[in-house]
Order: C-alpha cells, then sequence, then structure tokens
C-alpha cells in the first residue's frame, strides 16, 4: 500500500485510483473497499504515532514498525477467524462495516466533506 516494487513495476497501490483499475471486473469496488481498510490502518497509527506524513519517508522498515505497533489490536478487532494466518482484505472490510468501526475514519472524507457542504446549504435555506 506504501511502497510498492520496483522491481516488479508495481506503484505503491495507495496512489492508484479508479482509472487504474477500471479494466478489473469490479475493479473500483474493490479499491474502494481497501481504501476504507487502510484508512483504519492509518487513523490507528496515528493514535500510537508511528505514521508518517510524508509517503516518500516510508521504508519497508518503517511499514514493519508501524504494523507491529497496531497488529495486536487491529487483529483483536478485525481478524479472529479459524485461519489466524489466513485472512483477506474483504473479510476485514465487511468486520469492520459489522462493527461500524470508527464511523469518521471509516467513511471516506470526500463523503463527509459534501455532508457538511449539504448541511450548510440548509442551514442558509432556514435563514432565508
Amino acid at each position: 500500500w506504501l511502497l510498492g516494487s520496483e522491481r516488479h513495476n508495481v506503484p505503491p497501490l495507495g496512489l492508484l485510483d479508479s482509472k487504474d483499475v477500471q479494466h478489473l471486473r469490479g475493479g473500483n469496488k474493490v479499491l474502494q473497499k481497501i481504501k476504507a481498510v487502510m484508512r483504519i490502518v492509518e487513523k490507528m497509527a496515528r493514535e500510537k504515532n508511528v505514521w508518517i506524513e510524508k509517503r516518500s519517508d516510508w521504508d519497508c522498515v518503517k511499514v514493519t514498525k508501524m504494523w507491529d505497533t497496531i497488529y495486536p489490536e487491529f487483529e483483536l478487532l478485525y481478524c479472529q477467524t479459524k485461519r489466524k494466518k489466513q485472512i483477506n482484505y474483504a473479510t476485514v472490510y465487511r468486520r469492520m462495516t459489522e462493527a461500524n468501526a470508527n464511523a469518521n475514519a471509516f467513511h471516506n472524507p470526500r463523503n463527509q466533506k459534501e455532508t457538511r457542504q449539504q448541511q450548510q446549504a440548509a442551514e442558509e435555506v432556514a435563514l432565508v
């Protein structure tokens, strides 16, 4: 998500947008779910002061440190399965949705901005 692979010519997946996955069946839906999961990862990492703002400052060591720091809580909240070492993003996404996990972090910030704009418009109409 943060690093990609130069050797395999794969950019960091966090840089992808819908046009990059439009050739895949359900690509945009999958990408949006992955982004939602990663917003939770980022929020947890920020809370534990292991998130780095500048994307170019991330490396394998820093990603590993971040993941090692948040994983115990993340696993407890979203990754309890019979197969301890095998879980995919869709299962994590579904569990986050079911738990309504950190609603503000889970939902796309752009949607929240639109909601605020809609609320402001409604307040202006109410004043008139």
